[in-house]
């Protein structure tokens, strides 16, 4: 990229002029978590790029949180299409992933066609204030704490904690147990949530607790080795700093750059939003009020719920994608005259 930073990626061009997905996952992830999902475009002639993020797996791993703010993350995915000469382009973002998909809407609207997003609906710019004040907007919809496990993630020693627990589960493979972190990580219950992972400090407590937790049916051992291994060479220091530049304010600051005309999606591209209906990290209702404002009113927006949890693009990938296809065969296809 243009700041001399170097992003692992797998890519696959377009056939003639169709357009390009790049893929924007969250945390913990890599791009290996849209392996359910990318197949079918790729086959159907459409461009894939399913981009490993700043800070995970095989892309470059700074540690200071401000190489993280979205201004720059914008840049650098822009740079890589710009490096693979593509143009058209439909940006795909699940979890965190959603944010950067957001923020290339503010900055480089004229690049993109249409966004999808998955679990985390556009996520809008707001003035910097105390994370305890942005914990306390979040809590109102919903009526309970969702994102309490932020804090510990920004904590000097949430590596130290997470890494040493990530290690360990590796040698409990072998009996197909799975370590705390994991285990909290890839919740699909509520009660799992809501006592080990989204209220302020219980995150903390369970890897040193050594609480496990059931496996999700869509996760099989092969991806928990690759989770570990993955984790266990990298540790967690850059990917919490996506939480960090939060917590810290850093992100809203950069923010605040955003132009007025420019803080939402042109209402000439559409938006296909999956939201998932057991997710209780980011509540459905959350995600479908926000596409509900004023300012959507002029968007094509598509908006579909799949019954799974937060990692619907891990279990709901074939079903996800033939949707896909008929949202840009038809919506994006019409709206953008392909």
């Amino acid at each position: 990229t243009s700041r001399d930073l170097a992003y692992h990626h797998c890519f696959s061009p377009a056939q003639s002029s169709k357009p390009t997905l790049p893929f924007c996952h969250g945390f913990p992830s890599t791009s290996r978590n849209w392996r359910h999902i990318v197949p079918r475009p790729r086959d159907k002639g459409y461009g894939v790029l399913a981009l490993d993020m700043l800070g995970y797996g095989g892309t470059d791993k700074p540690t200071d949180p401000a190489a993280y703010i979205p201004s720059l993350i914008s840049k650098d995915i822009v740079d890589i299409l710009d490096a693979e000469k593509l143009g058209n382009a439909i940006a795909v973002g699940h979890d965190l992933g959603c944010k950067a998909i957001s923020r290339l809407a503010n900055y480089y609207p004229e690049l993109i066609l249409a966004y999808v997003f998955f679990a985390v609906s556009f996520v809008q710019v707001l003035p910097p204030m105390d994370f305890e004040v942005f914990q306390g907007l979040l809590k109102k919809q919903p009526g309970y704490e969702t994102l309490g496990y932020w804090k510990f993630l920004s904590e000097p020693g949430a590596n130290k904690v997470i890494q040493a627990h990530v290690a360990s589960s590796y040698n409990y493979l072998c009996v197909s147990h799975i370590d705390s972190f994991v285990g909290v990580t890839f919740f699909h219950d509520f009660k799992t949530w809501i006592e080990r992972l989204a209220p302020t400090d219980v995150l903390k407590q369970s890897p040193l607790e050594d609480f496990i937790a059931s496996r999700p049916s869509y996760l099989f051992e092969e991806d928990m080795k690759h989770f570990v291994e993955t984790f266990r060479r990298d540790g967690f220091a850059a990917p919490t700093c996506w939480y960090k530049i939060v917590t810290s304010q850093l992100s809203a600051k950069d923010d605040q750059q955003i132009i007025p005309e420019r803080k939402f999606p042109p209402a000439s591209a559409p938006i296909y939003f999956g939201e998932a209906k057991h997710d209780y990290t980011c509540p459905p209702k959350i995600g479908y009020a926000s596409f509900t404002w004023e300012v959507f009113s002029r968007h094509s927006v598509t908006m579909k719920e799949y019954g799974a949890d937060h990692w619907l693009i891990l279990s709901h990938g074939g079903e996800i994608s033939r949707d896909l296809e008929k949202w840009i065969e038809g919506t994006v296809a019409t709206k953008a005259k392909l």
